[in-house]
């Protein structure tokens, strides 16, 4: 089962397999404080207050752009929708006269 950062109940971070690496995640993020009951015990980690760790379900495919594939790598599919974007931003013929 994913796991996945959460603040107030909204997820915030992208759902990992398994607990350990959203713990990794919120402590690279700067979410994790170290609190000590004394000088024998060790210190232990808690999230910032406001954030827990839950289960959820798992994230859609990213694209192929976002996978480690060339980002200025274009699908004819990408190529098509920019040609289209620029032609309905083009002034018409009719609008200089």
């Amino acid at each position: 089962m994913p796991y996945a950062l959460f603040s107030n109940a909204v997820k915030v971070s992208k759902s990992f397999s398994n607990k350990a690496d959203v713990w990794r995640h919120a402590a690279d993020s700067g979410l994790v404080m170290e609190i000590g009951s004394g000088e024998e015990d060790p210190p232990r980690q808690i999230l910032d207050m406001g954030y827990t760790i839950q289960e959820c379900g798992a994230d859609p495919a990213e694209p192929a752009q976002l996978r480690g594939h060339d980002h200025h790598e274009m699908s004819e599919y990408d190529i098509v929708e920019m040609i289209a974007a620029c032609q309905v931003n083009r002034p018409s013929a009719g609008a200089s006269s």
